[in-house]
Parts: C-alpha cells; sequence; structure tokens
C-alpha cells in the first residue's frame, strides 16, 4: 500500500494538524467523483505559487468526459490478447514524470529556482493521471502488485527505489527527524524560514510523504478496475 511507503521515522504529519489522510481521501472523492475539489497538497504550496496552477477546479471531470466518446475499456485487456515477446514502452510522457520522480530528492541540484514547486507540480500530474477512468492506467499507477516483467517499472516501484535511497540518506544526516519536522513547520509558515544544511532532500521527503497519501486516497476511492468479463 502507498500509505506504508515511507517508514515512520520519515514521516513528519503526525506532528502537525494539516495534511491527515480523511482530508486526501474528500479531496478524492472530488477528483474522481462529479465534482471539482482543490487539490489536497495545496496547504504545501509555496505563496507565489498559484493553486490554479496545480489544479484548475473541475479539471479532471472536464477531461473525464472529454474521454468519454473514445470508448476506453472498463476492465484491463487479457494477457492472451496481448502481443507477446513485444518490449514493453512506457512512452517519452511517463517516462520523464518517471526520471523525474527518481529525483525527487535531488531536484535542487539540476538547476533549477525552485525545486520545491516543481515537485508539487509534478506530483500533481501523475495523481491526476491516477484519477483517471482507463484500466490500465489505473493498475500501472495504482497497484503495487502488477507484475513487472525485467526491465519495467512502475509508479509504486519507482517509489520504492526513492524510498530505499531516502533511508540510507537519512542515516546519513545527524538529527534528521528534527530538522525533518523544522523544514515541514517552515514549510508550513509555523516558523520562519531558515537555512540548513540538506533542505533540498527534506523537503523532497515531505512532498513524498503527502504524495503517498495522495495516491493511497485515489485507489481507495477508485477502488480496483473491475476484472475482465
Amino acid at each position: 500500500s502507498f500509505l506504508c511507503l515511507v517508514p515512520e521515522e520519515a514521516k513528519t504529519s503526525s506532528c502537525t494538524e494539516e495534511g491527515g489522510y480523511d482530508t486526501y481521501v474528500h479531496d478524492a472523492l472530488g477528483m474522481v467523483g462529479a465534482r471539482g475539489c482543490p487539490r489536497p497538497a495545496e496547504w504545501l504550496s509555496p505563496p507565489w505559487l498559484s493553486p490554479a496552477v496545480l489544479s484548475p477546479p473541475g479539471q479532471v471531470q472536464a477531461c473525464r468526459a472529454n474521454a468519454a466518446p473514445w470508448g476506453w475499456p472498463s476492465s484491463p485487456r487479457p494477457l492472451d490478447s496481448c502481443h507477446p515477446g513485444v518490449a514493453f514502452y512506457e512512452g517519452c510522457f511517463l517516462k520523464v514524470l518517471f526520471d523525474r520522480m527518481s529525483r525527487i530528492l535531488d531536484q535542487g541540484h539540476l538547476g533549477y529556482t525552485w525545486p520545491y514547486s516543481l515537485n508539487l507540480k509534478l506530483t500533481s500530474v501523475l495523481s491526476h493521471l491516477a484519477a483517471f477512468p482507463h484500466p490500465h492506467l489505473h493498475e500501472y499507477l495504482l497497484d503495487p502488485y502488477l507484475n513487472l516483467a525485467p526491465g519495467c517499472r512502475s509508479l509504486f516501484s519507482v517509489l520504492v527505489r526513492v524510498i530505499g535511497d531516502l533511508m540510507q540518506r537519512l542515516q546519513r544526516v545527524p538529527h534528521a527527524r528534527a530538522k525533518l519536522h523544522l523544514v515541514r513547520q517552515q514549510l508550513l509558515g509555523l516558523v520562519p524560514g531558515e537555512q540548513m544544511d540538506h533542505t533540498v532532500l527534506f523537503k523532497g521527503v515531505v512532498v513524498l510523504e503527502e504524495f503517498c497519501k495522495e495516491l493511497a486516497a485515489i485507489a481507495l476511492v477508485k477502488g480496483p478496475p473491475e476484472g475482465p468479463p
């Protein structure tokens, strides 16, 4: 489950009153259902980044309505209807998203002015894709138990690698949990911002924790895709 991905020693949301899982479930109902709802991670948005940039209300619903005439299947295609021996290609778009996600802890080292806002936009795009009603997209982005061929990756497998890297890094940072909690408070505006080592890493961890809760909420609201008839 996405909720279990981030280890307890890397979680800080329980130290504040914001960002509870119930909030994500409520907003996922708005994203997947019939009404528009602001994206729950907007409480982490920096003040210069408008929430409308991340998720205009009703955006997902409008896209779902536009896709309705396309005749998307309601259940995944059975394996015997796929072409055996053909290598899976995730496509340029998903490749870019997965590559960026694999570097969510290092975005500040890529020359971007606002790495935190970049991570927010990245997770926003992925959560919108996960909310779409296509069964293959659903299982590829939301099924943690999806069997993968050698050399292939899914969103869950990318996150597993990131978490593994994260835990190794945190072990090398003195007082990592206290610093991580301080960074979350700074992002919430509860304490004044101050420069410290590993700030980029800690901001990435905060976004990662919230993103995993958001994915878990979307998966819960959508439910598993229908099985083949």
